[in-house]
């Protein structure tokens, strides 16, 4: 209950605020939450030595922390804006070059199924809100929140930009979407279910989620890795790579696992480059990481979907 008021009173906030004031707020909130969420805190930091420890010093990844935090809640303030979100301004929130993207997509998507391809990076929330409002509608497949009143209101947000929601224990309704020639967005950087492919993931080896491979190659769908990345003057930018075609041999395995390593490429590509916006605050490598992911159904059964 506290979490659902907690947001609510964000939510209402956020509406009444202007722009600028309710993000300098919410940054202001996400660096004091990196004070006080001791957990989380020591997630993310081992998650960015994994990832970056090579190349940044301890001074520097902790730093690094406290911005993704700040950003994060910038992030969170911006979803909750959801209703001043509309195709009539798609302009304000986004750049020119997403605004082209878009188009590029629409292109792309007369083709055939789609799967759209993201990761835990930039504003993947108002990214499939701009795809359903723009492009086609969309299903997303969506972790669920420990609360259910919060992940209805989540919910709730989404569904009223054209995606529909299908959890991680409905993922056949993903096979379904893509059957009758829809669209599909996964959040493929860390897995939820517990059970995927071990990959190698910036630089060392982890489970990672294989479910946007499986749907690609069983339907024969474009897979497509986009990303929403927030530019300094405030605004969105969509970053939207080149189409990847699953190989389809007799060795099903073996061309998920390559289409999966194919992109966790770009996955990776994309986080260096923008590592500030790239929220992990659950293990991604260890012991934990196998812990803390939950043993749901739904990605993690694809194979057995019909």
């Amino acid at each position: 209950m506290f979490a659902y008021n907690l947001y609510r009173l964000g939510a209402f906030l956020a509406l009444r605020l202007s722009l600028p004031t309710a993000r300098r707020i919410a940054a202001a909130v996400g660096r004091l939450s990196c004070a006080l969420q001791r957990r989380t805190r020591r997630h993310l930091i081992e998650n960015l030595r994994t990832a970056f420890g090579d190349t940044m010093s301890e001074r520097e990844l902790r730093g690094l922390r406290l911005r993704i935090y700040a950003n994060f809640a910038v992030f969170v303030a911006d979803f909750l804006r959801f209703p001043f979100f509309t195709r009539d301004n798609l302009g304000e929130w986004l750049t020119e070059r997403s605004i082209e993207g878009l188009a590029r997509l629409r292109q792309t998507g007369a083709g055939g199924p789609l799967v759209f391809l993201t990761a835990h990076l930039g504003n993947w929330e108002l990214g499939a809100a701009a795809v359903a409002l723009a492009v086609t509608p969309l299903t997303v497949l969506a972790d669920t929140h420990p609360s259910p009143r919060v992940t209805a209101f989540f919910n709730g947000r989404r569904e009223s930009k054209g995606c529909a929601v299908v959890t991680v224990s409905s993922f056949h309704r993903c096979f379904r979407a893509l059957k009758g020639g829809g669209a599909v967005a996964i959040v493929g950087d860390r897995p939820v279910t517990g059970q995927g492919i071990h990959a190698t993931f910036m630089g060392k080896t982890t489970l990672v989620p294989d479910g946007h491979a499986v749907l690609a190659r069983r339907l024969g769908a474009t897979l497509v890795p986009c990303f929403l990345l927030m530019t300094e003057d405030g605004r969105y930018d969509l970053l939207v790579d080149d189409p990847i075609v699953p190989r389809t041999t007799d060795d099903e395995a073996g061309d998920v696992r390559d289409c999966v390593n194919r992109c966790l490429t770009v996955v990776e590509r994309r986080i260096r480059e923008h590592p500030e916006q790239w929220y992990v605050f659950r293990p991604i490598w260890g012991g934990e990481a196998a812990r803390t992911a939950r043993g749901r159904r739904g990605a993690a059964r694809v194979r057995s979907a019909r």
